[in-house]
């Protein structure tokens, strides 16, 4: 239970560092309205769980058989991250924001297809939760199962909240000026997570 607790809270800390994603669900949550912006939030979010179903699927047998390949997950998983840091480092907040300008009618569907259309997503997952499997006995499918199940749930939480927030705050000009320091605070959760991976 500790470990899931610890789970829950450091995937509520890494939705809530703006992405791609969920700048979008902001900008389009201030320029639309609050039920638009759910509307995509659904859409990214219903990824997660295809990402979590293609690490499920994917990893099973190759963990059961070779256990000792976590640990060469953890470290490929470490390097990613790191690269993600350096990532968020240079990231330019308006080229999120712009993408706002592409979204298509059916929000839903444009959520969507952006997740599951990024790789990126089950690689992020692959290297995340061996951190957190919680249970002896229960098979690694099932683990990486819940966790997905409960990442999905704060990511809905979480980008429903700033859905409602950022439509009463109706000012985008002055919420966007503050990514720049949340980039950089991401990219310290990026390689403090590394850190956590390297040194288990």
């Amino acid at each position: 239970m500790n470990t899931l607790i610890l789970f829950l809270f450091t995937s509520l800390t890494l939705t809530l560092f703006p992405g791609p994603d969920i700048l979008l669900v902001i900008s389009t949550s201030v320029q639309k309205g609050w039920k638009r912006g759910f509307e995509l939030s659904l859409g990214l979010t219903s990824g997660i769980l295809i990402h979590t179903l293609v690490v499920v699927l994917g990893m099973e047998s190759l963990l059961a058989i070779y256990p000792q390949v976590i640990r060469f997950i953890e470290l490929l998983g470490a390097a990613y991250l790191i690269y993600l840091g350096v990532l968020s480092c240079r990231v330019k907040p308006t080229d999120s924001i712009s993408l706002n300008n592409k979204i298509t009618q059916n929000l839903f569907v444009t959520g969507f297809i952006m997740n599951i259309s990024n790789p990126k997503v089950s690689l992020f997952f692959l290297s995340f939760f061996p951190v957190f499997l919680f249970h002896d006995s229960w098979s690694y499918a099932v683990q990486f199962l819940i966790l997905g199940v409960l990442f999905f749930i704060q990511a809905v939480f979480v980008f429903f909240s700033c859905s409602l927030f950022f439509h009463r705050l109706g000012q985008k000009t002055q919420v966007s000026k503050y990514f720049d320091q949340w980039d950089k605070i991401q990219a310290i959760l990026f390689f403090a997570i590394a850190a956590v991976l390297i040194y288990p």
